[in-house]
């Protein structure tokens, strides 16, 4: 697919070199086409895991692994001790909000008419995945009443669910994930409800669940199971959720199941390059969610069937990973580059990973994550009504010894350089953990070209006083015409928000390119260091800026004086008389004085001063494009643009520090 899609790239190139005028617009792009071919050479070297498993071996271990339910995703002894906490009522106040949620949930879904059975419906992208999500909500939720409480009404509901999935015509297989999902779902309803179905039952789940799902998993068409061999997380979602279905119907079908693992443990690391070494998640934060949440769901559940996982915990990155959503998070939300909302990223995996890697950061940072209310309405989605799946997995993941009273940070550093083998580049500095009023700053650096990415080389964002002033705008209109067309002069990079002009780095002669910063530039740190006074670092951006004129652009970005305030130099030097923006959005009203050398910044009763030390003065934009607004942008009336712009210039020193006024 990205083969393809690199000759597609190599085509849209010449036709742009072809129609460009005048020449020095278009002789730069004509350094697109040997990047290019390397995006498609890259992309077929894939570091597959070989040696893990053989399939006899595995067919041998799904034979003599022990026959005891519940073993998919979480362990027998984790209900048993869910159930002696709910029985003895012997909860703590996190516990007992989590159950009570839960319960509420299941208790909600005993309400057919608010929540019949799931209709197969196709949505926008033809697809049955937001259902297949709901049914594995509703296992979970359903699931866990039925073995705590032991209340047959709510294994009744549950076998009403599954039995209807099972009648649908098929599973999705044209929109993979939905296919994935809904195994998992099924597994879930299998695993969980053992000791309640029927044989009849079970058979019925099965035979399904081999023609639905395991059996087109195998298919030798790698062009329609393209997952098979992706690195992005259709990789981690569609082998895990098959997978875990192979594991629990390989009484059925161990052959086939043997088959399918095999390719789980060789082929699931290939997009584990997303996060290896370092563990920062190449697509961001909130898609680490999903990525990360399959990976756990399959290691988990293979560890707890099978005894092990062949390796793969044990792979670079994979613990670190579990660090990612705490390093990335802010006070007051997270560092959302790409395609991501602000949003933090609580998940139940958190708390396995607190466990397996004893870390009681993980733990407390998902205790953050309030249990759900759960409020009935006419919609069919609980998962809206409440947080019952992942308030159900915390409360079985969760280890009750990690408390918020007996928790110790001090061992985790609070200046991190992070890299991924597939370019994605971050550096995190903080004053401190889980402190709503604490000090962050995070840059990127890395590789434009990333699934999800953005031209945003040098962006940063810094939270202090509990507000954010360098805001990141997430992600724009998916419905926009080819958003993930992922080319040079595609559709993706035509809307402002995924452009360096709505990112807080710099545009260096923009109407000299179509896009404003060099879609496949990479661009690493030259330097990193921890200091007594927060951190510092220095990105070489130049590559990012190699068709706009740039011969050498580099960032040094600062956290300084206790950890409190943040320098950004920026010095760049130029070919050609070139023009040269340096941009910060913020939601800050914004005051300009001193011959626009400083602004002060103001958020409801907190101010930050912001000073222009060398080149260039402050002015304040819209936040639009420079080129005039796209058709599909968002409305970003509420953000300005912090601005400094010099016009002819060969060089620019520009240095800017944001500084909290304390009163």
């Amino acid at each position: 697919m990205f083969i393809l899609k690199s000759l597609i790239a190599l085509l849209s190139v010449l036709t742009m070199i072809l129609s460009a005028s005048p020449l020095h617009i278009a002789l730069p792009y004509l350094d697109v086409i040997p990047d290019m071919m390397d995006v498609g050479i890259e992309y077929i070297d894939l570091d597959f895991n070989m040696g893990a498993v053989t399939k006899q071996e595995l067919k041998k271990a799904l034979a003599e692994a022990e026959d005891v339910h519940p073993f998919v995703l979480v362990k027998k002894e984790n209900f048993d001790y869910a159930r002696d906490e709910y029985n003895s009522g012997n909860f703590t106040e996190y516990t007992q909000a989590l159950s009570n949620s839960v319960i509420a949930n299941a208790d909600g879904l005993l309400d057919r008419n608010i929540y019949p059975v799931m209709e197969y419906v196709l949505d926008e992208e033809d697809s049955i995945l937001p259902i297949s999500r709901e049914v594995i909500n509703r296992m979970v939720i359903l699931g866990y009443a039925w073995q705590i409480t032991g209340e047959k009404k709510y294994a009744d509901r549950a076998w009403e669910e599954l039995e209807n999935v099972c009648s649908y015509d098929d599973w999705c297989t044209s929109h993979f994930l939905a296919t994935a999902e809904m195994a998992l779902a099924v597994s879930i309803g299998y695993d969980w409800f053992y000791d309640y179905l029927t044989t009849e039952q079970k058979d019925y789940l099965a035979a399904t669940t081999y023609e639905y799902a395991i059996k087109p998993a195998l298919s030798k068409n790698y062009l329609k199971n393209w997952f098979t061999w992706s690195k992005n997380n259709w990789n981690s979602i569609c082998y895990s959720g098959v997978g875990i279905a192979s594991m629990t119907f390989s009484s059925y079908y161990p052959d086939e199941a043997a088959e399918f693992l095999k390719m789980c443990y060789e082929a699931m690391p290939v997009a584990f390059a997303n996060f290896t070494p370092d563990g920062v998640y190449a697509e961001g934060p909130g898609y680490s969610q999903s990525g990360m949440n399959s990976i756990v769901n399959f290691v988990a559940t293979s560890k707890n069937f099978l005894g092990t996982d062949y390796g793969m915990s044990e792979i670079d990155g994979f613990k670190e990973l579990g660090k990612f959503p705490v390093y990335i998070t802010t006070p007051t939300g997270v560092f959302n580059f790409g395609d991501n909302k602000d949003r933090m990223c609580f998940t139940p995996a958190l708390h396995w990973y607190a466990s397996e890697c004893d870390s009681s950061l993980l733990a407390c940072y998902q205790m953050w994550d309030v249990a759900g209310v759960f409020t009935p309405n006419t919609s069919t989605d609980t998962e809206r009504n409440g947080k019952g799946k992942e308030d159900t997995l915390s409360l079985l993941w969760y280890d009750r010894s990690y408390t918020a009273e007996n928790a110790d940070f001090s061992d985790e550093t609070l200046a991190l350089k992070l890299g991924s083998d597939v370019g994605q580049e971050l550096v995190l500095l903080r004053s401190a953990y889980l402190d709503k009023n604490a000090t962050f700053a995070g840059i990127k650096g890395g590789y434009n070209y990333t699934n999800h990415g953005d031209l945003d080389i040098g962006t940063f964002v810094f939270d202090a006083m509990g507000e954010r002033w360098a805001e990141e705008l997430g992600p724009g209109a998916y419905d926009a015409p080819n958003y993930f067309l992922n080319l040079p002069a595609g559709g993706r990079w035509k809307n402002y928000c995924k452009r360096a002009e709505g990112q807080n780095t710099l545009v260096i002669n923009p109407k000299m390119t179509v896009e404003d910063q060099y879609a496949l530039a990479r661009a690493s740190f030259s330097s990193f260091e921890e200091t007594a006074d927060g951190g510092k670092c220095s990105l070489k951006m130049t590559d990012a800026y190699r068709m706009n004129g740039a011969l050498s652009a580099v960032r040094d970005f600062e956290l300084y004086d206790n950890s409190s305030s943040l320098k950004v130099t920026d010095k760049v030097i130029c070919s050609v008389p070139s023009e040269i923006y340096w941009f910060m959005h913020t939601k800050a009203d914004i005051e300009i004085s001193e011959g626009g050398k400083t602004a002060i910044l103001t958020i409801g009763d907190k101010q930050l001063k912001a000073s222009s030390l060398t080149d260039g003065t402050f002015s304040v934009m819209k936040a639009e494009a420079l080129k005039g607004a796209y058709e599909y942008d968002d409305d970003y009336a509420d953000i300005k643009k912090l601005t400094v712009k010099l016009d002819g210039v060969y060089k620019a020193d520009i240095c800017i520090t944001l500084e909290p006024i304390t009163k």
